[in-house]
């Protein structure tokens, strides 16, 4: 394998824990398990229907924000390859908003952050981490992206990146579609120090 010259994260669940409750904004919004909360808001017509799913999933959005704490190692790590001059960016579904709360709050030394309303399409599309690879001037082959869920796994492998898994226990079953598995942040470190 050809060495890596940046990576990119996502943030929810790789990054840090805002504590989202899928599961009960699902319920909230009377949807059966599993539905894609994002693809389902693009997919309703009705501007009132719309309208108050987008307010449900911005107000679980933010108050995870507020609740948002650092992954085991994940902090450290950032300011090591940081230090070394690793580039490094977030794509992440989440709001901007939400976002640059936890950014802030947390002091998430990353700059480059492609939020949901940055790109025409979200993750499982490829279109965010292009957007990095070309800022960088990178080729994507030389970047690597993780992440905790398979449109992360899957984005990074339309985008012809390394596609990581931050391994947690929920996530097994996607084992099977990353090139590598990450439970250990001084590990991930290794890879590019």
């Amino acid at each position: 394998m050809n060495a890596l010259h940046g990576i990119i994260f996502d943030l929810d669940g790789t990054l840090v824990d805002s504590k989202l409750d899928f599961p009960a904004m699902r319920a909230e919004l009377g949807l059966p398990a599993g539905t894609g909360l994002l693809e389902h808001l693009a997919s309703l017509e009705d501007q009132t229907q719309r309208t108050q799913t987008q307010a449900v999933i911005e107000r679980h959005e933010l108050q995870g924000a507020q609740a948002a704490s650092w992954i085991t190692g994940a902090q450290a790590a950032l300011h090591t390859l940081a230090n070394a001059g690793i580039p490094m960016a977030i794509v992440t579904r989440n709001m901007q908003s939400a976002t640059q709360q936890m950014v802030k709050r947390l002091g998430i030394p990353i700059r480059l952050i492609i939020t949901r309303e940055d790109c025409t399409h979200v993750k499982p599309h490829p279109e965010g981490l292009l957007r990095v690879a070309n800022q960088w001037q990178i080729a994507p082959e030389k970047l690597a992206y993780l992440g905790d869920y398979t449109f992360d796994l899957q984005a990074a492998k339309r985008a012809g990146m390394q596609a990581w898994l931050w391994r947690n226990e929920h996530n097994a079953a996607f084992e099977s579609e990353a090139d590598k598995v990450f439970s250990e942040y001084e590990t991930l470190v290794r890879e590019f120090i």
